[in-house]
């Protein structure tokens, strides 16, 4: 009986350092994963904000795009504001405003502007946000539309 209580106990703490062993490596394994987990993550969403930068950039010079149509089928004549779900899940705020128009950018207002239309589009996906200000100009009797200039702002 002794031999075999003595060979039980040897097997035992053999059972013992193994499962020891066991969970040290099984943490081990976890910390590697972890660590990759992390370092993917982190790569993933600073592309990931690229893309989403670039979506909403796209988003607004199509929100210019839609308001020089617009403007070019006379759709100017007092301040217009709509909206526009774009692909991606982007949401485009466009507003068109005739030069003369009261609450309209400063940057645009007065008599020397009476025939220009200045057309605002901000566009955002998820939380990056892009800003694009159109300056077009109308000529009152051809109705010949030009665009003097599409500027990216930072705010509006």
């Amino acid at each position: 009986m002794k031999i075999k209580n003595c060979k039980l106990k040897i097997g035992a703490q053999k059972g013992v350092t193994s499962l020891a062993t066991m969970l040290v490596l099984g943490a081990v394994v976890v910390q590697i994963g972890l660590v990759a987990f992390i370092l993917s993550y982190y790569l993933t969403s600073s592309n990931a904000g690229v893309k989403f930068s670039s979506y909403a950039l796209s988003a607004a010079q199509a929100g210019i795009d839609e308001g020089i149509v617009r403007t070019v089928r006379g759709d100017y004549t007092n301040a217009v504001q709509f909206s526009v779900i774009g692909a991606g899940g982007a949401t485009v705020q466009v507003t068109i405003c005739k030069g003369t128009t009261s609450g309209c950018n400063p940057d645009v207002s007065g008599s020397a502007f009476a025939n220009k239309v200045q057309i605002v589009s901000s566009a955002s996906v998820l939380n990056k946000k892009s800003f694009l200000v159109a300056l077009v100009d109308v000529d009152p009797t051809t109705h010949l539309v030009r665009i003097e200039s599409v500027i990216e702002k930072d705010t509006l």
